[in-house]
């Protein structure tokens, strides 16, 4: 039986091999301490950081050989959609906690389980997401505080559903959402958010 090296081991040894400190580490792969500090525990990078992780090791031409850690062990290739999201254009509301989703694509990547899609409907975020490209994100959702400067899913307390970056409101608990092509939507109150994973072009997936 081949040995398959744990990837709290690979991160670790891709860490020493640079001479870095966790925090120098984190920083040159948009982490933070604490971050890479549960790396070498055992926690599981996402989808995003372990792209970063290996541009780090392509950079400065480390080993950082993924088909050695079982990283994609319980991970899937195949996405459920669960409707559409707004770039500009106001949509109906989704919940992907209630069904199955009503397609499923398929990519040529590892996601980690829990990751969903949505069709974006609009151009104000036109060159960065054009209308029918696919949007992938985490269905759990991370506190808006948490996603400040990031561009995000997000569905409003009166039911709309946005991706737009999100900013600080005027006073605690508000948010402003910003658009490349559109004007600001200011001081709404955020009622769950999830910064995007993925995008796939409107032209490259199956079913636009």
């Amino acid at each position: 039986m081949r040995w398959r090296m744990e990837l709290k081991v690979a991160i670790k040894r891709l860490r020493t091999l640079a001479g870095m400190t966790q925090h120098a580490f984190a920083e040159a792969v948009g982490a933070t301490q604490p971050t890479v500090s549960r790396w070498e525990a055992g926690a599981k990078p996402e989808f995003e950081q372990i792209a970063r992780l290996k541009a780090f090791a392509e950079e400065h031409n480390f080993d950082f050989d993924l088909s050695e850690t079982g990283w994609e062990t319980g991970w899937t290739q195949t996405v459920s959609i669960f409707g559409y999201v707004g770039a500009g254009a106001e949509v109906m509301p989704f919940n992907d906690s209630e069904h199955d989703g009503f397609d499923t694509v398929e990519v040529d990547f590892p996601i980690p389980e829990g990751t969903g899609a949505v069709i974006v409907r609009g151009e104000s975020q036109m060159p960065i997401f054009e209308d029918g490209d696919l949007i992938g994100y985490h269905k759990e959702g991370r506190p808006p505080t948490d996603l400040i400067g990031r561009m995000c899913i997000v569905r409003l307390a009166d039911g709309r559903m946005f991706i737009k970056k999100i900013k600080r409101g005027s006073v605690p608990g508000f948010f402003t959402l910003t658009s490349s092509n559109a004007a600001d939507i200011e001081d709404v109150v955020i009622e769950w958010a999830a910064p995007y994973r993925f995008r796939i072009p409107r032209e490259e997936w199956r079913r636009y």
